[in-house]
């Protein structure tokens, strides 16, 4: 399927094929791709009369409701940048954002009014959603109760709009943007870990998005529903969460935030089918006695990454869906959002459960030595580097840090993931550790995500987390943060020290363990470093 045209394009390519499937699922309603093309042209024309101009900016801040598809693809179609945040994004910081963007409208749900109406005073419009426009009576009165007090103060005007109010019949002109250019704006560590706005073209979305196909082995996805629960403003979220299956006639059940009761239900009315998502989500769904039921076996097919995964994880998993009956395994990929997202995953076809996968079709990936910037053979240990048609335009306004992220290896431009891996002589890339995350020990490397993984293999050990700390006399050491599952017996403390110095050596021994009832997570489910290294 070809990738040289805008997002927008593809979606209505598919609703053109798939007119009368069902595109999104949310809170028991459906809506057909007809009517997502429908309403996606309304709110299009709507911006339009604001006087937006392709290539201006306007940022969204919502979960996963159906005015987040609708605005995406709208603002897309008009050729206008989408700058995606995270709703709950500080003030300040979300100052900030929209400055170094150069963005005047900001999308969020009504109820968020009271958090950034001090925005207004940046002469910048709100648009306010809604979720429940779409809903019967009772789901509106239930809405109004529930969230009174965020609705009270809200002042609408000419700076404050309602979402629907901008439906309009008044057909805008589709901007025929060049699908290399930059459509789209992504926030994410970077690869060095530094704050970063990354730009994204629709080419490398949508090239990675036609590649699901390979990656779930099937061509027909009707009535097949992918939960649409990690958030469009990450990678994994927006192209393989959502844009994957609407290029293909696949549904989106659409979920704000995880809850691991809803998700079952939905399981066993076959209308969660896929699942991609982070580690947590999977413990969560392991932990829930409803997932043992016989009808777990509509799910197909399962996807993990974003964080560290625990072979155990994998193999805990993997024994629930056999005692169900589906054909199901947690299959680990690898991305970063330089690259859209994912380029190496196992599939149901060919997988290594201690590996992250294969590159994707059209996708390179090599090991480069950190010294001397060459490819290093199999099972050699080196930085993971990426090359291909999902690469990004750059980091917005930092050439300096674009450039440092890359690499030109006989005419041929790679991302340097900052990742420290391996690929066998089969072609499976292993990752090994993030390498901001190694912790040197008397000069000694120490990688957590074994001592993670050794301790993970326990039953007794439900999370756990490993940090560098600073030591007088060895520069650095271990300190270990570990969550014991409920109703099994702990490990002594002195025990998780002779365990991890048998298996990994002395040098990756903690100073210190730290008992918690949970890690601390990110605003996708990842394990938050930077919050345990406050502690």
């Amino acid at each position: 399927m070809e990738s040289n045209f805008s997002l927008y394009n593809a979606v209505l390519e598919t609703s053109r094929k798939y007119p009368n499937n069902n595109a999104l699922l949310f809170m028991g309603k459906y809506v057909k791709y007809t009517e997502l093309i429908a309403k996606i042209d309304l709110f299009a024309n709507g911006i339009n009369k604001l006087g937006i101009k392709p290539k201006e900016v306007i940022t969204m801040a919502l979960p996963n409701v159906f005015e987040s598809i609708y605005s995406f693809y709208a603002v897309n179609k008009l050729g206008i940048i989408s700058h995606m945040v995270h709703p709950v994004t500080p003030v300040a910081q979300m100052r900030k954002f929209m400055m170094t963007t150069n963005s005047k409208i900001l999308i969020i749900l009504d109820t968020f009014f009271h958090h950034y109406k001090e925005l207004l005073k940046d002469n910048i419009k709100i648009i306010l959603v809604t979720p429940v426009d779409e809903f019967g009576i009772v789901k509106k009165l239930g809405y109004k109760v529930i969230n009174r007090k965020k609705l009270a103060n809200i002042t609408w005007g000419e700076n404050v709009l309602k979402f629907s109010s901008l439906y309009n019949t008044e057909i805008a002109p589709e901007n025929s943007t060049n699908p290399l250019k930059t459509s789209t704006y992504l926030h994410s560590g970077g690869t060095s870990g530094e704050p970063k706005t990354i730009e994204l073209s629709d080419f490398a979305i949508n090239y990675l998005a036609s590649k699901v196909p390979h990656v779930m082995n099937m061509d027909d996805f009707t009535n097949k529903h992918m939960l649409g629960v990690l958030p469009m403003f990450h990678g994994f979220g927006l192209c393989m969460g959502i844009h994957g299956l609407l290029r293909f006639g696949g549904t989106d059940t659409l979920m704000p935030k995880f809850n691991a009761d809803e998700t079952i239900k939905l399981i066993k009315n076959n209308q969660v089918n896929y699942i991609i998502g982070v580690p947590s989500l999977f413990e969560a769904l392991l932990r829930n006695p409803g997932f043992s039921h016989p009808d777990i076996k509509n799910v197909d097919q399962v996807f993990v990454g974003g964080d560290y995964v625990a072979l155990d994880l994998k193999k805990r998993f993997d024994k629930a869906m056999e005692l169900v009956g589906s054909q199901a395994r947690l299959l680990e990929g690898y991305g970063l959002t330089e690259v859209v997202t994912v380029c190496a995953v196992n599939t149901i076809k060919d997988h290594n459960q201690s590996s992250v996968g294969k590159p994707i079709p059209g996708i390179d990936m090599a090991i480069i030595d950190q010294e001397s910037k060459t490819f290093l053979s199999a099972k050699k240990d080196g930085i993971i580097a990426v090359s291909g048609p999902t690469m990004m335009n750059g980091y917005l306004n930092d050439k300096e840090a674009t450039d440092n992220s890359m690499i030109i290896i006989d005419g041929k431009k790679w991302i340097l993931t900052g990742d420290l891996g391996f690929m066998d002589e089969s072609g499976y890339v292993h990752f090994k550790q993030r390498l901001k995350r190694i912790i040197k020990v008397s000069g000694i490397p120490v990688l957590p995500a074994e001592i993670e993984n050794l301790m993970m293999s326990y039953d007794s050990v439900s999370e756990v987390a490993a940090i560098g700390i600073p030591d007088e006399d060895k520069g650095n050491m271990v300190k270990l943060f570990i969550v014991f599952t409920p109703g099994k017996p702990k490990i002594d403390h002195a025990k998780i020290k002779d365990i991890i110095k048998l298996n990994l050596g002395s040098y990756a021994v903690p100073k210190q363990i730290v008992e918690l009832n949970q890690l601390p997570k990110t605003d996708i489910g990842k394990t938050n470093v930077l919050a345990l290294e406050k502690m």
